[in-house]
């Protein structure tokens, strides 16, 4: 057999292993997830289309007659059990809430309009109305857990002794929660 020949059969010999031999081959996939500190809010209700995440709710005052002796309260409600709550992981210690002047106010007065006439109304961190969301001012809550962190909203309308033309009275106010 010739140099040339002896190449031919080597190489055929080579192709007949080559379509034979089975490699493997092993590697590796990393998996990575990256939680940041912060807090997530929630109005009580499950996250869906109707109810997102940063519609804390709605403080209704109720139906009334154009005029009414005692002051008007309201509290917080929302699409679900009608509260708003904060959660944060441990890494988070503490949070700030301010709560702006509203659509209609005047930067010292949150008030409600119904497009010509408002009412002046004022928010409160308690029931009673001894604490109050002064407007841009930040009240300070504690993380001391992973629970759930209520965010009292109390609203009150003062009497009113004059006649109020009818209508729907409305603002929006925006709250800012920081950590």
């Amino acid at each position: 057999m010739t140099i040339t020949n002896r190449a031919l059969v080597a190489l055929g010999c080579l192709l007949v292993l080559a379509g034979n031999a089975q490699a493997a081959i092993s590697g590796q996939i990393h998996a990575r997830l990256t939680i940041i500190a912060g807090c997530e809010v929630t109005n009580g209700s499950a996250v869906s289309p109707q109810s997102p995440a940063s519609d804390f709710g709605l403080l209704d005052f109720g139906q009334q007659g154009p005029t009414w002796n005692n002051p008007l309260s309201a509290n917080i409600s929302g699409a679900g059990k009608g509260r708003l709550e904060v959660a944060c992981n441990p890494s988070v210690t503490g949070f700030t809430v301010t709560i702006d002047g509203g659509l209609n106010g005047d930067g010292t007065t949150r008030r409600l309009s119904n497009g010509r006439q408002t009412i002046a109304y004022r928010l409160f961190l308690d029931a009673s109305g001894s604490d109050s969301y002064s407007i841009g001012q930040q009240h300070n809550f504690a993380v001391t857990s992973a629970a759930q962190i209520p965010i009292p909203v109390f609203g009150s309308v003062v009497a009113n002794t004059s006649a109020l033309p009818a209508g729907v009275y409305t603002d929006t106010l925006t709250v800012t929660l920081d950590w």
